[in-house]
């Protein structure tokens, strides 16, 4: 899935509130049905979870994910997809069992505009780690200032097409593609503790040298 809420961060996500606190190294999230994931962000050149989520996922989603065909993950997309800066291209993994079960990502194609792209493990699709996912990364653009979300799918991509539009993004066929865009909404309720979220974030980019804020 190829997926910004209007307006300032909350005191509630604003990094200058964090830094005295200590961080761990995951945001610990709750499932709907039960259960946890462990998310956090992905760090520039890890391609092994990468590589495991897509191992994980059927011929039928991974034409979802891609919008085509794509019986392997050739090295120089696999690089691509794991070259994140924390700042114009970001990405959330979920963690589960010991293994990476789900990320999603947004590159940022004009000004505070991003495009967010989302892929789940098949055995933990229809579970809400999507959603998580997506509560977390909107979380951390909406701390950088972004305002507004695009997304493309598949026509047939139901689960998708309804989380997408629950951030703001308007869809339309176009040429037997769904695309759109919208001014970014947060997820209402919250599914992740957005504080959290942002002091991770926060760790991490100052790490990678992009401070949020």
């Amino acid at each position: 899935m190829t997926m910004t809420a209007a307006g300032r961060a909350t005191e509630a996500t604003s990094p200058v509130a964090l830094l005295a606190r200590p961080t761990p190294e995951h945001v610990v999230a709750r499932l709907p049905g039960g259960g946890t994931v462990d998310l956090r962000p992905l760090r520039r050149g890890e391609t092994e979870p990468l590589r495991a989520i897509f191992d994980a996922m059927s011929p039928d989603s991974r034409a979802q994910r891609f919008l085509t065909g794509m019986p392997r993950l050739p090295a120089p997309m696999l690089a691509a997809l794991a070259n994140v800066d924390g700042d114009h291209h970001v990405a959330w993994l979920a963690g589960a069992g010991g293994r990476a079960v789900g990320v999603a990502r947004y590159v940022v194609v004009a000004p505070a505009v991003v495009e967010i792209a989302l892929e789940v493990a098949d055995d933990y699709q229809g579970l809400g780690v999507g959603t998580l996912l997506v509560d977390a990364l909107t979380t951390h653009a909406v701390a950088r200032g972004i305002r507004r979300v695009r997304a493309t799918l598949l026509p047939e991509n139901e689960p998708s097409r309804r989380l997408v539009s629950r951030i703001g993004v308007r869809l339309e066929l176009t040429d037997g593609l769904l695309e759109g865009e919208g001014p970014l909404r947060l997820l209402d309720p919250p599914r992740v503790d957005r504080h959290a979220v942002v002091a991770l974030a926060h760790r991490e980019s100052r790490g990678a040298g992009k401070a949020l804020g």
